[in-house]
């Protein structure tokens, strides 16, 4: 039977009906979520590889946008999972479009409001669409069509980069509100894995929705506090203040953290709280208390990154045409705060702040030292100012081949603003060895935003 066919009145019964016998002999709609979050069922397979990435896209206002995603050069893409969320009356948009092609997903978890209002968030795996691929990736998400609100969409990507270790990666979602006193808090989530003799990084991707934003609140500016917490095994605990405030377009959040996880430790626990730390807000005026749903945390832990960070020594580093001016200074925590400036012929670039990736690796052949950094190569993409002009995209490979510097490597590509990087010329492509300068990595004590 095709409900779609049914009169509106029927249909609503026929899809209440659907869901409450889905309440009552799905054992999987817990662990899907359903005002918490879990792993998918078991029949729902996550994919391997050695990394993730994830972006989103805030639809408050309309029912089609675009998410911006990059997948490292040369990787093979082996998952691609799509979320979207929004607020309806009793009938959610379980069918949307990627690049015009629809695609339904299933739900995840459903968050039941006061006065009748409901919250359905929903899961989709694109992967067989070939929408994604190795580089930079624009993805165009339409007929988004919740009755009250949608709120927004984002996508996770699993990765092989054919060259590293395959990772942990562990995947959680659903649909867990929180506001407050006025609701429950999030449940914290416990990520548990093998011990390792070596130091490793935690990588988690998170997705938030209906996260008013300093520019949606009303048009006064107003930011609205939030907490994510980040806790090992042994109890030490990494506090993230003011992630939230709609970074992808108004009601959609994708927060990006990593922590470094110690030698033999085994468990990672994330928890989103409503709750205000007395931080300064990163601006406007504060308000109360950030509500939002939280979708879901992808967790991957990568053998071959390491914490660090790389700079430029001397007064520039210079390859063939290009010159990298001022020192640069990027850290493979693509949240820090990184500063690279590339000067050729009559051209500036500027970086925007901060880099969109960061892959930090050590290669045995290759001895940065002194000092031991415990990595040698910094692969990573950004976006900057060419010529005083937004939205032109940089990629970049530095290599610190120790001391005095003569054997340090570096590769820049730069494009016009507005370019498509996966098919247009760039406008300076230039590698090598230095003829100036000296690339330096430094290990980097772990950073805590308190």
């Amino acid at each position: 039977m095709d409900i779609r066919k049914l009169p509106n009145l029927w249909r609503t019964i026929v899809c209440c009906m659907s869901l409450m016998l889905l309440q009552l002999y799905s054992p999987f709609i817990h662990a899907d979520g359903d005002d918490t979050l879990g792993p998918p069922p078991p029949t729902f397979i996550i994919g391997s590889g050695t990394g993730i990435a994830a972006a989103g896209v805030g639809l408050s206002g309309s029912s089609s946008g675009v998410i911006n995603i990059d997948v490292p050069a040369g990787a093979n893409v082996a998952q691609v999972l799509l979320y979207w969320e929004g607020r309806h009356d009793s009938v959610g948009d379980d069918t949307v479009t990627v690049g015009g092609v629809p695609v339904m997903g299933a739900p995840i978890g459903d968050v039941v409001f006061s006065g009748g209002a409901l919250s359905t968030a929903y899961r989709a795996d694109i992967t067989a669409l070939g929408a994604v691929g190795a580089g930079t990736n624009s993805l165009s998400i339409g007929e988004v069509n919740f009755s009250r609100a949608n709120n927004g969409a984002g996508v996770v990507v699993i990765f092989d980069d054919g060259v590293s270790d395959p990772a942990v990666i562990d995947l959680r979602d659903g649909n867990d509100f929180a506001y407050g006193p006025q609701s429950k808090t999030t449940d914290a989530q416990t990520y548990t894995f093998a011990a390792s003799g070596e130091d490793r990084i935690a990588t988690l991707m998170l997705f938030f929705s209906s996260v008013s934003g300093t520019a949606s609140s009303g048009g006064a500016g107003i930011f609205r506090p939030s907490i994510i917490e980040m806790t090992l095994g042994d109890g030490t605990k990494t506090v993230f203040n003011n992630e939230l405030d709609s970074k992808d377009g108004q009601e959609w959040d994708t927060v990006t953290i990593s922590v470094p996880v110690p030698a033999g430790e085994t468990s990672v626990t994330v928890q989103a709280l409503s709750k205000d730390s007395g931080n300064d807000v990163p601006t406007g005026t504060k308000g109360e208390v950030a509500s939002f749903h939280w979708i879901a945390g992808t967790l991957a832990i990568t053998p071959d990154l390491v914490p660090g960070r790389m700079t430029g020594g001397g007064k520039q580093v210079r390859v063939d045409e290009a010159r990298v001016t001022r020192g640069f200074t990027i850290h493979c925590d693509i949240r820090l705060s990184n500063n690279i400036e590339i000067n050729w012929k009559n051209n500036k670039w500027h970086l925007d702040k901060p880099i969109t990736s960061a892959v930090c690796t050590d290669d045995p052949a290759i001895g940065e030292e002194p000092p031991k950094a415990g990595f040698d190569t910094f692969e990573g993409e950004g976006t900057g100012r060419l010529n005083g002009v937004n939205g032109s995209f940089l990629r970049f490979v530095f290599v610190d081949a120790g001391e005095p510097g003569r054997n340090d490597t570096a590769s820049i590509q730069v494009w016009a603003p507005g370019a498509d990087p996966g098919s247009d010329t760039p406008v300076l492509d230039v590698s090598g060895p230095l003829d100036h300068g000296n690339i330096q990595a430094h290990y980097d004590q772990p950073h805590k935003k308190k």
